[in-house]
């Protein structure tokens, strides 16, 4: 009569584990190594208007609804200091891969996975939120070191590499004055980031930079002219081949 109960009593916990799916699940059990790498940086050193907060949080969303499941999404900002970048989440997008008996006897089910790519994408709305209601003009922006320092960490050697990265693009920092990032020359400029060790390697990492010449939005800031945004675009598509990777620069965020 014992070892009835004791059954039963088993039996019953098994039911409620496997009725609590998400519960017993972790995010980072949706991992898949095989799966895109995706990377996004936000310069936080400069203020945004409405239009350009919906902007970043609908492009996002659509960058969302193109992942299959398994991919590593992570969001870093770029500061005023390279040292001061942070990364403010970390998380693999849910998927069940088990075909349709494999996922009846795991607890991954397709209820927990939707319930899960909910809370994902809220959670990365809520993160891309406070952070731009929390950006301000500052002095400087690092783009160059916070990339170069940081591009390697987040790079995953061996899968898809998606980067994109939110800003005016335009270096002004105690490393690398504004002054010297609009008149030097960009071959000279990268090779002088070559000889300090900063083009890191990114091979075939697909890199889409948007919000180039935003600056146009923010009251106070005048338009770069055509001269200096060839100059940034020039930069950038040179820095960016020497890291191995390909780059696409656009005004707004795209998928496409």
């Amino acid at each position: 009569m014992r070892i009835g109960v004791a059954s039963a009593l088993a039996g019953a916990v098994a039911l409620i584990a496997a009725a609590l799916p998400a519960a017993a699940r972790e995010n980072r059990d949706y991992c898949a190594d095989d799966a895109t790498n995706v990377v996004l940086y936000i310069d936080v050193t400069t203020s945004y208007d409405e239009v350009d907060k919906s902007a970043l949080v609908d492009g996002v969303g659509r960058i969302f609804a193109t992942l299959m499941g398994g991919e590593r999404f992570s969001i870093r900002t770029i500061e005023d200091a390279f040292p001061n970048s942070k990364r403010i989440l970390e998380r693999c997008v849910p998927v069940c891969t088990g075909g349709f008996f494999g996922d009846m006897f795991s607890d991954c089910t397709e209820g927990a996975r939707i319930e899960d790519s909910r809370t994902l994408q809220r959670d990365i709305a809520t993160s891309i939120a406070e952070r731009l209601a929390a950006a301000v003009e500052l002095p400087h922006s690092e783009i160059v070191r916070t990339l170069a320092m940081s591009g390697p960490e987040e790079y995953r050697k061996g899968r898809a590499n998606a980067f994109f990265v939110f800003s005016d693009m335009i270096e002004n920092s105690e490393f690398l004055p504004g002054s010297d990032f609009l008149t030097v020359p960009e071959a000279t400029l990268v090779e002088r980031l070559a000889t300090d060790g900063l083009i890191p390697d990114l091979i075939e990492a697909d890199i889409r930079i948007f919000g180039v010449g935003r600056g146009v939005t923010v009251e106070g800031r005048p338009a770069l002219s055509q001269e200096k945004l060839q100059k940034v675009t020039a930069f950038w598509t040179l820095f960016f081949k020497a890291t191995g990777a390909t780059v696409t620069m656009r005004p707004n965020l795209s998928t496409d």
